[in-house]
């Protein structure tokens, strides 16, 4: 073959490599990325949303071979809660969030059906200050219960459960203030989850050193946290839903659970407590017993000191 004849031969092939190069290309799906946006903490006290936000970095990762590339950003400045569902509704400023179930929130948003807390958060303790213990030593009823001022933010599905309940609350503005306004005894009682209500003792104890966790009583609410997603983003929803299963069934999930909340369940003491159960509008008692049977939501009669037993440090 002479060195023109070669010459065009490689050419010829260099020309049809680049050719099947590119149409494969164009064939191939490009995997855009993820973006979530979360909304920002409150405060550098605010810790409430590490756990579920944590969930949902699982969930993404265990979804990466067939969804792509992701990132986790928050948005650039606080969201009160009056103002998250209009933004998550555009889904320009933030566009996942983990909250419980709210009037209009499921017909507007994406609802991913997976109690992220198992009904933990609608297990209610009450951050007191120390001195006022002994007005809570001798309740043995809710009627006399209620009557004790508890504060509560100004949109959060617990205070709408305890006021249709009857109880005497007070709303604060603010996550921070609230703590502010039991200081100043605005309120007498501060109902928390009790995977919260331990470390904010521990954390808002170096500003207001008489707080503590009451220790006779514990309000039940059915309650559950999901994530909702915009609906600007069906995809990322349908990412996570597949994303939370996955890790469901490879044991992760409850991996994770139990390793943020066996300490808490374990030094509440629930058995040794005075429960009031409290209806949830949001959550029918028929829905929250299937989420019972499907293990989706534990309930507070739990044997935690035997379940919990591995996890906790000696």
């Amino acid at each position: 073959m002479t060195s023109s004849r070669y010459t065009f031969a490689v050419n010829i092939c260099l020309f049809f490599s680049v050719l099947l190069l590119a149409t494969s290309a164009l064939v191939m799906p490009v995997l855009a990325k993820d973006v979530v946006i979360l909304n920002q903490p409150d405060s550098v006290h605010d810790t409430r949303y590490e756990y579920s936000y944590k969930l949902m970095q699982l969930s993404l990762i265990h979804t990466e071979d067939d969804f792509g590339d992701w990132e986790i950003t928050t948005s650039d400045y606080p969201m009160t809660s009056g103002r998250v569902l209009p933004e998550l509704m555009t889904g320009e400023l933030i566009n996942v969030i983990a909250e419980a179930p709210k009037a209009q929130w499921s017909e507007k948003l994406i609802a991913i059906d997976v109690p992220l807390r198992k009904g933990v958060q609608g297990f209610r303790v009450f951050i007191i200050k120390q001195q006022n213990q002994s007005l809570f030593s001798d309740i043995n009823t809710f009627e006399q219960f209620k009557l004790i001022p508890t504060g509560s933010g100004m949109f959060w599905s617990t205070r709408f459960a305890m006021e249709k309940a009857g109880m005497d609350v007070v709303i604060g503005s603010s996550y921070d203030g609230l703590f502010h306004m039991l200081d100043k005894e605005r309120f007498i009682s501060f109902g928390r989850g009790i995977n919260e209500a331990y470390d904010e003792v521990e954390t808002y104890g170096k500003i207001y050193p008489d707080l503590i966790v009451e220790k006779n009583t514990l309000l039940h609410i059915p309650l559950v946290t999901l994530f909702y997603v915009s609906p600007a983003y069906p995809q990322l929803a349908n990412r996570i839903k597949v994303g939370l299963q996955r890790i469901k069934d490879n044991g992760l999930f409850d991996e994770a659970f139990h390793q943020e909340h066996c300490q808490f369940l374990v030094k509440s003491q629930l058995s040794h407590r005075q429960v009031f159960t409290i209806d949830n509008e949001l959550i029918s008692k028929q829905d929250h017993k299937e989420m019972l049977k499907n293990e989706e939501v534990i309930s507070p009669k739990t044997n935690f000191d035997e379940i919990c037993l591995t996890y906790i440090e000696e």
